[in-house]
């Protein structure tokens, strides 16, 4: 193929790849196609944490190598772009990427390269690529100037080889944005690609006859469950319905996590009808499908539903390949796969809705909002073109092929790869050539770490697993997530951060969860089935507790306690101390009281509105938000929100007011009543705990303040024992009484 040999680093294992979907099966043939004169290095996360766990030596050395790297930081001004792509980046990341064997680096989606050696970026739209400063639905880019900088400065440098993508606008808005004749230069478009063997032949002619259709709808190639209406399942269902009234018969194949019934609803669902017809016309599989199970499903289907907001080719050309006649909207970029009427069917209105051109930049940017006049215009699409195709079987059959064709000419993985690593090792020879500095001095924690990486027959399995956290266990004691081709445990229901998920995070951040990586659940050992591994580990973290509550009145002792303990849990306590750590300087303890969350900052305690967000120490120090109250304990806390919510249901009672009505009555021992668009929950006298406990709730819609509800039960059960005080016997699943 080529003639250069080169050893590739792939840091997508890292924690700050989980929201760009690390092994996404979009780049699966790349891996399975890779050329003999090229290696692969990736993290193994299992292997990483048995060496930490197990090497005292390694593990300090490797936090050693943090340390420094903290202490020659460059701090920039507070807020500045290149201190949150830093803090997002996060530097225990930077070290083991930067530590990870290659000559160059590959990544996706977002460029974190650690700029020690040459790298190549592939992406397919735009607004990720400038993660975390944009996103897709966030209708704009913040600080635009600032971050052009910031990336100019990381893709113009000489170490960027190179930017791919399938997707022809995507490099147009790229060299849009950046303005930049030496970025244009390393802009290359890539043939198309599919997820599976492009020479296996799928014959269309064994589906089932499309007297009884089958339709498939998933919320994307990763099984990110909260992309549901991004991806247009509520369209789907609308639609739906309309088959179903029409008299058809058919079934629907919905393979994503169900929504709330009240967003559903929110969304223009008929929740009722649509319960009604789960089992009967609609499979509703909410767990997650291995890559041949998601091929399995493809392939039966006739039709691929995915009005989505914004492009995902993947599931598109998998669809097309094994003849399910996709159904997308006119975002941005399907026209680089689908031609309207030729290949499939595209819903028109999306991209003149939905994509606005921004009026610093110039670049197309989508926002996420509920437009019902768009919904009902692309359900009528739906209805009267499929309706259409499915009582023209001729018309059906002919694009039904030219589809499959569209799949196997243009859309060959081994096509996509080859092209890929020939481009790939042509710039490498070229920047090899010409630059003294080729040749980079090796990272010295290369060989402590060298046997920590996938191996090379090992691909198959990170691929077939999920690419975000899906949680498989929670018994209480605790939770088990799989990601990765990994299963991940932490005790008891821990709140985990992005940058939780590395290997290294429990050993570098108090705050993080004690886990374990492994690969099958036998290695945990039943883990999940007991809330701590032994005495010893209780009584240090008793203790860790009590010496946080008696020096939390002396902030200046208690935050020098708090880091000589990490100090010896990090060099001198080892694996055995790595799971005693200190109360977080700043902490959430309780949810909803009263409309209000509370937050604890080292000895302080602050309440603010939940609509405020995350809590900022500084910005409470300057009255900055709207409403919030501070003082020493909790209860002092909880009385002056009390006193208030009393001088406000005063106000309520008034004329003037919103009107406030009684939803639910005795749920539990709670009264949930409903004042404006706002559902608040009251604990009854008859059922009143400790002053310590909550005693009210406020949410944005009834199911989340019943859910508070069953949580607090849940906890309560924890400490008495019983319920039986508690729960009034109500029919959960109606709800309660109305």
């Amino acid at each position: 193929m080529a003639r250069h040999f080169l050893n590739v680093a792939i840091p997508w294992s890292l924690s700050h790849y989980i929201p760009l979907d690390g092994f996404h099966p979009l780049y699966r043939p790349l891996f399975d196609y890779v050329p003999d004169n090229v290696k692969l290095s990736a993290w193994d996360n299992v292997r990483l944490h048995k060496k930490f766990a197990s090497n005292a030596s390694t593990r300090k050395t490797v936090l050693q190598a943090i340390k420094r790297k903290e202490e020659c930081f460059h701090r920039d001004e507070e807020g500045s772009v290149k201190q949150r792509y830093e803090e997002y980046f996060w530097l225990p990341n930077q070290v083991l990427t930067a530590a990870l064997e290659g000559d160059l680096e590959v990544h996706h989606t977002a460029p974190f390269a650690s700029l020690t050696r040459p790298f190549v970026l592939c992406c397919e739209s735009f607004a990720p690529v400038l993660f975390p400063f944009a996103q897709q639905g966030s209708g704009k880019i913040e600080n635009s100037e600032a971050v052009r900088e910031h990336y100019r400065g990381i893709l113009s440098n000489p170490l960027c080889l190179g930017i791919f993508s399938l997707v022809p606008d995507t490099l147009k808005m790229l060299s849009l944005f950046l303005s930049d004749p030496i970025v244009d230069r390393k802009l290359f478009p890539l043939v198309g690609e599919e997820t599976a063997d492009a020479n296996s032949a799928v014959d269309i002619r064994q589906k089932t006859s499309t007297a009884r259709p089958r339709f498939l709808f998933i919320n994307s190639a990763n099984q990110n469950p909260v992309n549901f209406f991004h991806r247009g399942g509520h369209l789907v269902l609308r639609f739906w319905e309309e088959f179903v009234a029409s008299g058809r018969d058919g079934l629907l194949i919905m393979r994503c996590a169900k929504p709330r019934d009240s967003d559903l609803r929110e969304y223009g669902v008929d929740v009722p009808w649509a319960q009604a017809e789960i089992g009967r016309s609609i499979i509703w599989d909410q767990g997650y499908l291995a890559g041949h199970e998601m091929h399995a499903l493809m392939e039966s289907a006739h039709f691929f539903l995915l009005p989505s907001v914004s492009l995902h080719s993947a599931s598109i050309m998998e669809a097309m390949r094994v003849g399910a006649i996709p159904v997308v909207s006119d975002t941005v970029g399907i026209s680089a796969y689908i031609r309207d009427e030729e290949h499939g069917i595209v819903l028109h209105g999306m991209q003149k809705e939905v994509w606005q051109k921004d009026e610093q930049t110039g670049v197309l940017f989508d926002q996420y909002r509920r437009r019902p006049d768009l919904d009902e215009w692309l359900v009528d699409q739906m209805v009267r073109r499929t309706f259409a195709l499915l009582e023209d079987q001729v018309a059906y059959r002919h694009m039904q092929s030219r589809a499959v064709a569209q799949a196997r000419r243009q859309f060959s993985g081994q096509r996509f790869a080859e092209h890929f690593w020939i481009s790939v090792l042509d710039l490498y020879a070229e920047f090899n050539g010409i630059s003294a500095s080729a040749k980079a001095v090796p990272d010295p924690l290369r060989p402590l770490l060298r046997d920590c990486t996938i191996q090379s027959g090992e691909w198959a399995r990170i691929f077939e697993s999920p690419t975000q956290p899906m949680l498989r266990i929670k018994t209480g004691y605790g939770t088990v997530w799989e990601l990765g081709g990994m299963l991940i445990h932490a005790y008891g229901s821990p709140c985990v951060r992005l940058k939780d998920w590395s290997v290294l995070a429990q050993y570098c951040t108090a705050e993080a969860p004690p886990m374990t990586f492994a690969r099958t659940l036998e290695e945990l050992g039943g883990k999940y089935l007991h809330s701590l591994q032994g005495h010893s580990e209780q009584a240090g973290r008793r203790l860790v507790r009590w010496a946080s509550t008696v020096l939390r009145p002396f902030p200046l002792v208690y935050k020098y306690a708090a880091s000589m303990l990490a100090l010896y849990r990090r060099y001198i306590g080892g694996a055995r101390f790595s799971r005693l750590r200190v109360e977080p300087e700043i902490e959430l303890v309780r949810q909803g009281v009263g409309g209000y969350n509370i937050i604890r900052h080292r000895d302080r305690f602050y309440a603010i509105l939940q609509r405020e967000g995350e809590f900022s120490p500084e910005k409470a120090e300057i009255g900055g938000y709207s409403s919030y109250y501070y003082g020493r304990s909790i209860e002092e806390i909880i009385r002056s929100i009390t006193m208030a919510n009393s001088t406000s249901e005063t106000v309520l009672n008034s004329d003037d007011s919103e009107s406030t009505a009684v939803v639910i009555k005795k749920f539990y021992g709670f009264t949930i009543v409903r004042q404006g668009k706002t559902f608040h929950a009251h604990r009854e006298k008859a059922f009143a705990r400790p002053k310590r406990d909550l005693s009210s709730f406020s949410a944005a819609s009834l199911e989340e303040v019943q859910q508070c509800i069953l949580s607090l039960l849940g906890a309560e059960s924890g400490r008495h024992r019983s319920l039986g005080d508690a729960a009034d016997p109500v029919d959960m699943s109606r709800g309660g009484t109305h």
